[in-house]
């Protein structure tokens, strides 16, 4: 197969320069009819600002990370874009063509390089309802995240109150059997070795009082997040991305090489030719395997970690962790305790009696202060509701569309009618089988050429142009 240098594919070039002209032109008409034909489309986004755990007022009073841990603008990024969040905004909204899927294709979020601000988008043919979806998403999250960072106090304050209630009137029980037992006994007050071990067991029964505190606590918060976990599933449903799977992307590549193989193998050999049969079959094959791998990939739904479902098992984890040395800190007390309560053993019954109401009353005294305490310290925290998560902007009413960009649809129209023009021309010169030249004879009648006739025109027109060009040399000499 003879080559072609640049000088023939420009012939080429310009003898179909009117196709490739047709072509250009129904291609930018084509693209120029459907930009300004095409529905509009708004795109509505808010900004949003993720602060960092210890920028919140609340940690002057109390201390502690976030249970999201330190990916948090990611983490949030995938709550956000979660079912139930998503199914939250589209009951809200109330319309019936608004689904979680739907939702969860149209929406966008992003984090802003280099910064703690995420970006949450919307496009939609309606202004008004891109607008109103990602506003109520942001309403949406805030409240989740306000009651997420609430629930754990206010469980914790709930708790205190009855607890609160119960050692109140066991502590004004206990001041009037101290009381009814010196009055009845006569003693003002104890000795002073007595009075010394009963202050080192009311403080270590004090501990130990507050570690049980601790524990149930722990054990409440425990409860709740189990009862968290039972509602969320492990695993969420999504959509497998056909490009990003290995098989498919393999077979492309494979069926590119082919064809490109099978091209190189048509120049040299005909249809029938061994090798272009058995690249055929090959082509064919590796086609087959694309398409199963391809309706296995779309009608296959493939299991994502739900991110809330992680959260809330590692916070499990540490409620465990917590629980554990809870309950070896509160062995060790009561070795302790037991090995002072041996020390009373040898007083009289009256006076150890007497030990036995004084440490019961300092005791609850002393709990009674601490639930006091941890009762207006959950109040306060309570009373703060902030959210780590703060509205930069909102979603105001999109008057532009973003969508069709008429300009840029009519370069990329211009450049492919180029393309497709130059495409064609070489197409169909291919595809000529007329006869141009004498190698063309010879190859369609299988005889040798024996001689040419000239184009006399043409040879008249090359002589006066030689002769025009001689008589100018003779003149400027």
């Amino acid at each position: 197969m003879e080559e072609m240098d640049l000088r023939e594919y420009w012939q080429i070039i310009v003898k179909r320069k009117r196709l490739i002209l047709a072509v250009f032109l129904l291609t930018v008409l084509a693209v120029a009819i459907y930009s300004f034909l095409a529905a509009p489309i708004y795109e509505a986004f808010t900004t949003l600002i993720v602060r960092e755990a210890g920028m919140g007022v609340e940690t002057i009073f109390f201390d502690g990370a976030s249970a999201l841990g330190k990916n948090v603008a990611q983490n949030y990024i995938q709550i956000m874009k979660s079912r139930t969040i998503l199914e939250r905004v589209a009951s809200d909204l109330g319309r019936e063509d608004l689904t979680q899927s739907a939702l969860e294709k149209a929406i966008t979020i992003q984090s802003v390089q280099g910064s703690d601000v995420l970006k949450i988008s919307m496009q939609s043919p309606e202004p008004a309802l891109a607008q109103a979806v990602v506003n109520k998403l942001v309403d949406v999250f805030l409240d989740w995240n306000l009651n997420y960072r609430q629930n754990d106090r206010r469980a914790a304050r709930d708790f205190i109150e009855g607890q609160l209630q119960e050692v109140e009137l066991d502590l004004r029980l206990a001041e009037e059997r101290l009381q009814a037992f010196k009055e009845e006994q006569g003693i003002v007050a104890p000795t002073q070795e007595m009075a010394a071990v009963v202050t080192q067991l009311a403080s270590l029964q004090s501990s130990l009082t507050e570690l049980n505190v601790a524990k149930l606590e722990t054990a409440e918060r425990i409860r709740q997040v189990r009862a968290s976990l039972e509602e969320q599933d492990e695993t969420l449903i999504s959509s497998t991305t056909i490009a990003d799977n290995r098989l498919v992307t393999e077979y492309r590549s494979r069926l590119a090489d082919l064809e490109v193989r099978l091209a190189s193998a048509r120049e040299k050999y005909t249809d029938r030719h061994p090798e272009i049969l058995a690249l055929q079959a090959e082509i064919d094959n590796v086609r087959r395997k694309l398409t199963e791998e391809v309706e296995r990939v779309v009608g296959t739904e493939t299991r994502t970690l739900n991110t809330l479902y992680r959260e809330l098992y590692g916070t499990l984890i540490n409620l465990e962790v917590e629980a554990n040395a809870l309950e070896a800190r509160e062995a060790a007390l009561l070795a302790i305790i037991a090995e002072r309560e041996r020390e009373l053993s040898h007083l009289p019954a009256q006076e150890l009696e007497l030990a036995r109401l004084m440490r019961e009353a300092q005791v609850l005294e002393e709990l009674y202060i601490l639930l006091r305490t941890r009762l207006e310290e959950a109040r306060i925290s309570e009373a703060m509701e902030t959210a780590d998560v703060q509205i930069i902007d909102r979603a105001v009413l999109p008057r532009v569309p973003v969508k069709p960009r008429i300009k840029l649809n009519i370069a990329i129209g211009a450049v492919l009618g180029v393309f497709l023009g130059v495409g064609l021309a070489f197409l169909l010169e291919f595809l000529d089988n007329t006869v141009k030249t004498k190698e063309d004879v010879e190859r369609a009648l299988g005889l040798p050429v024996l001689g040419q006739i000239p184009d006399l025109e043409l040879a008249d027109v090359a002589s006066s142009g030689r002769s025009a060009r001689r008589r100018g040399r003779g003149l400027s000499g």
